[in-house]
This record gives C-alpha cells, sequence and structure tokens, in this order.
C-alpha cells in the first residue's frame, strides 16, 4: 500500500488497519493522528534495500553441461556405515563327535557332543530303562602299535553330567591312544556313541635320534691338506705325497718312533699312536687397492683389504715376510713375523 493513500481513506478504515499494524492508543486518536502513526510504521518497517548488480548469465556452453550433470544427480547421499556383524560359535553343530588332543607327554585332552536323537535311538534299541541305568564313560584305548578293536589296554572314566570335555591322564609316554565315549551297561555290555582319532603322546627325554654325521680328525685332515692349508706353494698332489708318507710311516714298523717334518708320534704298542700337528695363520688388514705378498708369493685381498693366510709349522725357525705395496708402487711396507717351534 502506497503512503499517499492513507489520506484518502475513512477514518473507520483507519482504525481498522491501525488495528491489524498492532498501534495502540487510537480510541482517542484524530484521523489525522491515526494517518501519521501509520506512515510512522510503514516508513520503519519499509527497509532500503542496497542495490544488488545482477549476476553474469552463464555461456551456453556451461548451461548444457550443467543440465548434463543434472542428469545423474539423485540428491544428496548419506554415507552408510557398515558394522561387521560379530561371528558367535555355535552351542553345538548337531554331530555325534570326540576329538582328542595331546598336551604332553603324559596329558591328553578329550572334548566331545552327543545328540539327543543319538540318545534316543539307543533307547529305541536297547530299551530305555537299560540307556537310563547304564553310566556314560570315557574309555581310554592303548593302539600302540595295535587297533581300536584289539587294543593294548583300556580303562574307564565316569563323565559328570553336562560336561563336554575332560583331561586325561596318559599311562606311558611316546605312546597312541584312542577314546570312545559311550553308556557302560551294569552287565559289562558298551554301548559306543562316537570314537575319536588316534593320537601320539611326545618322548619325556632327549631323543635318541642322530641326524648329524660329524667329520673326524683323519678326515679333516685330508680334506683341509687338500685345500692348501698346511703350506703355501704346495700342490695337491705334493700334500698328497705328504701325507701318505706320514701315515705310511707310522704304520710302515712297531718298533722306533718315526718323526716327520711337521709331527712327532709316539707309538709304546702295535695299533696304538700319537699323533700332533700345528700350524699357523698370519692375518691382517692393508689399503684394499694394495699388492700383497707372503713370502714372496702373492696373496689376494678381501674387498675391505683383510687378508689370512694358514701355515704348517715344522720344528724350527720360520720367517714369515709379508709386504704390501701401494697401487702406484710409491709406498712399500714389510713386516716379518718370525716364529720358532720345538717338539720334544
Amino acid at each position: 500500500m502506497d503512503i499517499t493513500d492513507l489520506d484518502k481513506m475513512e477514518l473507520g478504515e483507519l482504525v481498522k488497519l491501525a488495528k491489524t499494524k498492532k498501534i495502540k492508543n487510537i480510541a482517542g486518536m484524530k484521523k489525522n493522528q491515526i494517518v501519521s502513526e501509520l506512515k510512522k510504521q510503514t516508513q520503519g518497517a519499509t527497509a532500503i534495500k542496497p542495490e544488488q548488480k545482477e549476476a553474469p548469465s552463464a555461456s551456453p556452453v556451461a548451461m548444457q553441461e550443467k543440465v548434463e550433470e543434472s542428469k545423474f544427480y539423485v540428491g544428496p547421499t548419506t554415507p552408510q556405515i557398515f558394522k561387521e556383524n560379530e561371528f558367535v560359535f555355535p552351542q553345538s553343530y548337531g554331530q555325534d563327535k570326540v576329538v582328542l588332543m595331546v598336551r604332553d607327554p603324559y596329558w591328553m585332552h578329550a572334548y566331545w557332543e552327543i545328540t539327543s536323537a543319538k540318545v534316543g535311538s539307543l533307547k529305541a534299541q536297547h530299551g530305555e530303562q537299560l540307556i537310563i541305568s547304564s553310566r556314560l564313560v570315557l574309555r581310554l584305548l592303548d593302539v600302540n602299535n595295535a587297533t581300536p578293536e584289539k587294543p593294548n589296554g583300556l580303562s574307564d572314566l565316569d563323565i559328570a553330567g553336562g560336561t563336554n570335555n575332560w583331561y586325561l591322564q596318559a599311562p606311558n609316554a611316546d605312546c597312541s591312544y584312542c577314546v570312545e565315549i559311550g553308556f557302560l551297561a551294569p552287565d559289562g555290555r558298551f554301548f559306543l556313541i562316537a570314537r575319536s582319532n588316534v593320537v601320539h603322546t611326545p618322548r619325556a627325554g632327549v631323543s635318541e635320534v642322530y641326524d648329524e654325521q660329524w667329520m673326524t680328525l683323519e678326515d679333516y685332515d685330508k680334506v683341509y691338506g687338500l685345500s692348501g692349508g698346511l703350506g703355501i706353494g704346495l700342490s695337491s698332489g705334493d700334500i698328497r705325497k705328504q701325507m701318505r708318507k706320514k701315515f705310511e710311516s707310522l704304520t710302515s714298523s712297531g718298533g722306533s718312533a718315526a718323526v716327520s717334518s711337521f709331527s712327532k708320534k709316539e707309538q709304546k704298542k702295535r695299533g696304538f699312536f700319537l699323533i700332533v700337528d700345528t700350524e699357523l695363520i698370519v692375518y691382517g688388514v692393508t689399503v684394499p687397492d694394495a699388492k700383497l705378498t707372503i713370502q714372496g708369493v702373492e696373496k689376494k685381498l678381501n674387498p675391505d683389504g683383510t687378508f689370512s693366510s694358514r701355515f704348517a709349522l715344522p720344528d724350527g725357525k720360520q720367517e714369515i715376510p709379508v709386504t704390501a705395496r701401494s697401487s702406484d708402487k710409491v709406498d712399500t711396507i714389510t713386516i716379518t713375523p718370525v716364529v720358532e717351534k720345538k717338539t720334544v
């Protein structure tokens, strides 16, 4: 409504309008006063809105893309939270079954399930009164090198009502067992419900099986000698000759002791002898690209510059010069260990 229209309205119309606008104390007002109050309220309620700039119109291509996207828009989606159902093991599986497990050499554990259908079948077959008067037992069978039908021995264990597992003591370690569950009648008859698997208890001590085949000292001497460990510069043929001579000297006569260049043998009686050998290990480190010689023989270095050589150590004095020369042949260092051995 325009403000100028208020001046044209009758007093009754102005009063009704003032009441709708909730203007107070209009009963004693004149027409010009009511018009003045209505104008004040109308002017105060009319807010001057700031000028809004028109948003730039979208291009035809953008509008077309927006239309295409709207074809696949199905509204805001609420993410669904999937909770994995917790697995609950059933109280029973509906099978007449007994399982035997080994705990240690002298203890085993058995658990079982007996269905009401099986008990009902036994009652129907043998008489309800007979089954009610029978005892539910767990029968332990010794089947070591035997069968459950013809066991080496057996023993019965009474089962308390409502029990579905039990620990059993094994009479012997390193033995095979199985169990049967059933009703033992007063007259001694046994009504089988289920038979378990066969288990074997472990040994109670150290195993008597020896898997390792250890090399003897004689075998070691042969292998070590053929590998070149008895001296530098000896061929495998020379080493074999040395070994042959040593053993021939020990077995050729039963008289005086035969002494080789690197051992001494004392023979007190035929077939009894003693051999004592010694060896020397020379090791060290130098620059990895250096050239190394030991007793004039070139020695190959390890990638980190370390080296190691083994020597036979005969009686007498032995000098072992070790020389390292730099790759540019400018620096040379020689260290000579001197070793003396005497066998008595």
